[in-house]
């Protein structure tokens, strides 16, 4: 009895043992995932692959349409829709991965592992990929609003008062950056907002720095003569480019690349210039009195000049060795900003006078500067003898003026408390002698019948 009791158990045995196989076998051979799989959360269990892989796609793809990120900076926010950098789902990948839960090693441990995913839950992730260069783009495309160029404060002088207007912050976005904090936030899944990184940039110059500039540093004047209507146009013309400039500490001011070309085109008009140490007619005369008056503003100023060359002939509007031409853009008249603060130039014209004043923070009101210059040596003329015969004997016409030369010295001197207590060589100028040309008369006098008359009677 015992035997055959136990002949049941064992036969019972086998039998559950042959049904559980039998269906394990028949479950693990059939088309369908096994249950308690999910892939990102999504309950994928007990269908096939396909069925799996429609409801995913309808599930996420309607999800994906209305899937963005909004990336903000201060009030402005822009949306970066998800479909737009080509984002999608490895819909095969996942499935293929739910699906060989059970279907990998041989008959036992494939049904060990069905057992397994009914007891413990298993989540799949999707897979996913984008363009990156289409974030990029966005980026570039969103850079376009951010980016700005700071913007300097500025300066007038307006009724002999100072106006200043303030300075503006830029901005730049980072771009590099940018990119990769969104590339970050999509494979996080990450929902938070984005602060875009953008950098903020200084002006150079504020409306503190400009707020230094109150005291006239140096000022000079010339006077030129107003009838000569195109001189005293290129005079206007040439003053109006340099006024309302602004030079900053440690900066080196060029007239020639502040007023430009002096070409016709530009408005300039032909009147006497010096060339070959000759007056001749020429486009842009009267620039080098411009020129040589602000000079001596930046002489009084204590400015540090960097380039300099007189003319070559001595000038009737300023005393010789005070004096500064420009030519072309081969010679220039050049200073440098030599104080800790920035200096203001204005330049105006004035009936027959062109003034310019220099202005910036005078820390050493007690100083006053002043220009000597010296005669080291007067170079006579030549004078050419032209023998005429259409003129009477003892006739002289001057063809053309001799002018001496001179070879000038120039200092800047410096006094405080009634004392000098610096004098600075400047330069050493060379004025060329101009020689003459005058016509002697060598035609024979006749003398009259009453100066005959007289003789007769004499």
């Amino acid at each position: 009895m015992a035997k055959g009791y136990k002949g049941i158990i064992i036969g019972l045995i086998s039998f559950v043992i042959a049904l559980i196989v039998g269906s394990a076998v028949l479950f693990l051979s059939g088309d369908k995932i096994a249950p308690n799989v999910f892939i990102d959360g999504y309950d994928v269990g007990r269908i096939t692959m396909e069925e799996a892989a429609i409801e995913l796609k309808n599930a996420f793809d309607d999800n994906l349409s209305e899937a963005y990120m909004i990336l903000k900076y201060g009030e402005k926010t822009w949306q970066l829709n998800y479909k737009d950098i080509d984002y999608s789902y490895d819909y095969e990948k996942a499935l293929a991965k739910a699906y060989s839960i059970t279907r990998q090693g041989n008959i036992f441990k494939r049904y060990v592992n069905s057992i397994l995913v009914r007891m413990n839950k298993v989540d799949i992730p999707i897979g996913f990929s984008y363009n990156e260069q289409k974030i990029a783009k966005l980026i570039s495309d969103i850079s376009k609003e951010i980016d700005s160029e700071p913007i300097d404060a500025t300066i007038r002088l307006i009724s002999g008062k100072f106006q200043i207007t303030d300075e503006k912050l830029g901005s730049k976005l980072n771009q590099e950056k940018a990119v990769e904090m969104v590339s970050e936030a999509i494979e996080k899944k990450s929902i938070a907002d984005i602060e875009l990184p953008v950098e903020v940039i200084n002006a150079e110059i504020t409306r503190e720095d400009l707020s230094n500039i109150t005291d006239k540093l140096g000022e000079y004047a010339t006077s030129f003569n107003s009838a000569n209507e195109s001189r005293t146009y290129n005079i206007k013309l040439a003053t109006k480019s340099v006024t309302d400039v602004l030079v900053r500490p440690g900066e080196t001011f060029s007239l020639n690349k502040t007023i430009g070309p002096r070409l016709a085109k530009y408005g300039y008009r032909t009147a006497k210039v010096i060339i070959n140490n000759e007056y001749v007619d020429g486009i842009g005369g009267g620039v080098c009195q411009v020129s040589s008056t602000l000079y001596n503003a930046a002489l009084l100023a204590n400015l540090k000049i960097v380039e300099r060359k007189n003319h070559s002939l001595p000038s009737s509007y300023i005393a010789m060795g005070r004096d500064a031409t420009i030519s072309g853009d081969y010679i220039d008249f050049k200073f440098m900003n030599n104080t800790p603060y920035p200096i203001y130039i204005y330049g105006e014209v004035k009936g027959n006078q062109v003034r310019f004043s220099i202005y910036g923070k005078n820390e050493n009101k007690g100083r006053q500067i002043k220009i000597k210059t010296e005669i080291l040596k007067k170079i006579e003329p030549k004078i050419k003898i032209i023998e005429d015969s259409s003129l009477p004997v003892g006739t002289r016409i001057v063809e053309k003026k001799a002018i001496p030369g001179y070879v000038v010295r120039s200092y800047r001197v410096i006094v405080e408390n009634g004392k000098e207590v610096l004098v600075e060589p400047l330069y050493t100028d060379t004025y060329r002698a101009s020689d003459g040309v005058t016509r002697v008369g060598t035609k024979p006098v006749s003398r009259s019948v009453e100066e005959e008359a007289k003789t007769v009677e004499n």
